[in-house]
This record gives C-alpha cells, sequence and structure tokens, in this order.
C-alpha cells in the first residue's frame, strides 16, 4: 500500500512540475516563455540570398500551420523564431521587390489555449537591434494593421533588442474576444506601400490566453491517491473471495 501511495504521490508531483509555466520579466515586460510562437510562417517573401540551406519561400498555405514547404518544394517554416530563443532571428524586408513581394510571418501558437484580447497588450515581438534601420513592427490580423508600442530595449547576452507590443483592443476587438485567424507579422510600411527599414523578428509571444478551468492540485492529487488505493482494495477483495 506504502508503494501504491508513494507512486500515485510521485506522479502528482510530476503533473505539477509539468504544469509550471517559465515567468519571465524583461525591461519590465513581464510575460510566459512557454507561450512563444510554435509555428512561424514564411506567409510573403522569404529568405533567398546567403547559404543555400539556410533559404526559406513563402508556405502554399500561409493559414495551415502544418505547411512545410512553397510552391517550388523550398522549405517555407520560418524555424529561426519558433520557441523562445533570441540567439536567432529573420529579417523582414522587401527583397528588392517592395510591391511584388515584401516579407510577412504568420504566426501561431499551440498551448491549448485560445488567444484572446485580455487588458493591454496582448502580443510582444522581440526585434534585434543588429543595423542602422529605423525599428518598427505592425501586426496584421483579418487584414487590419496596428504598429506595434515600443515597450523596452533590453540587452541579452551582450545583444539589444525591441520589445512591442501590440493589444487587439486597437483592432477593434472586445474584451476577452477570441482571435482565431492568422497573426501576420511585417515591417511597417508607409502610404506607398514601401517598408520603412526591415525588422529582425526573434520571437512572438502571446500574452492573453483565455483561461481553462483547472481542478486545484490538492484536490486532485487525493482524488487520485484514493482512487488508485480503491484499485488496490478491489484487486485484494477479489483475490480472497
Amino acid at each position: 500500500m506504502k508503494s501504491i501511495l508513494a507512486s500515485a504521490l510521485g506522479l502528482a508531483i510530476a503533473f505539477a512540475a509539468s504544469a509550471n509555466a517559465a515567468p519571465m520579466t524583461l525591461g519590465g515586460v513581464s510575460f510566459d516563455t512557454d507561450n512563444a510562437a510554435s509555428t512561424v510562417l514564411w506567409a510573403q517573401g522569404g529568405v533567398f540570398a546567403g547559404n543555400i540551406n539556410n533559404r526559406r519561400e513563402a508556405c502554399i498555405d500561409p493559414t495551415d500551420p502544418n505547411s512545410t514547404v512553397g510552391a517550388n518544394g523550398v522549405e517555407c517554416r520560418a524555424l529561426e523564431v519558433v520557441g523562445f530563443d533570441l540567439d536567432t532571428d529573420v529579417e523582414l524586408d522587401e527583397n528588392n521587390t517592395v510591391l511584388q513581394d515584401p516579407d510577412v510571418l504568420a504566426a501561431f501558437f499551440d498551448n491549448g489555449k485560445t488567444l484572446i484580447n485580455g487588458v493591454g497588450n496582448d502580443v510582444i515581438v522581440f526585434e534585434t537591434l543588429d543595423q542602422d534601420d529605423p525599428p518598427a513592427t505592425t501586426l496584421v490580423l483579418n487584414g487590419q494593421q496596428i504598429i506595434g508600442t515600443k515597450l523596452s530595449v533590453v540587452e541579452v547576452d551582450g545583444k539589444d533588442y525591441t520589445i512591442w507590443g501590440f493589444d487587439f483592443g486597437d483592432l477593434g476587438y472586445a474584451l476577452n474576444a477570441a482571435i482565431s485567424a492568422p497573426l501576420y507579422i511585417q515591417t511597417s510600411r508607409d502610404d506607398e506601400d514601401t517598408p520603412v527599414g526591415s525588422s529582425d523578428i526573434a520571437a512572438i509571444v502571446g500574452l492573453s490566453f483565455e483561461e481553462i478551468p483547472d481542478v486545484p492540485l490538492p484536490a486532485a492529487a487525493w482524488l487520485f491517491v484514493a482512487g488508485v488505493a480503491g484499485f488496490g482494495f478491489a484487486g485484494r477483495k477479489k483475490k480472497t473471495a
């Protein structure tokens, strides 16, 4: 019986450990690294220069997070932006075709929760500051564009990053409204649709998600223990019958 209870308690503790988040605060901005974009696609443009192994093209269907290749069979996922790893980034520019093929990223989140319009900023984007271009990043949702609010500039491992904040309320979404469409990230563009500088995107993190009711851990743990103990008692009763 002691071994059964020990095993049950160990599992309960493991469940608790797996549920722990990865909170972080940089430049006064609090977020959870576990809520970083799990899939990022090239929705438009891509990488066509440099090492051939690093080249990317736009996905055939950038609204499908399972997309893997573009029209020419070239990898279309922006792997450098997946998760929270500021050591890698992708550059968003016009690829010398300003009006035809500007770079745009499609970001998806896969954490079992639904992105919503919360209070204040709902998404933050980390931009690497490694060139003189004026940094400016926008978010496009359902065809509407909002320019990011510069929240802070932080230094991580000797490199500087701008943290841009985006509030879905600026697009007219009601409080707690669910966001079902893909998020598109691109460099800000002027009235003639010309990119203003070029943004180097390192990470995209969601801040506001629909809350999923959880069973309080102590109650869940005791229910689990009681259930296992019940199975043990039933087994002994059957054996002695």
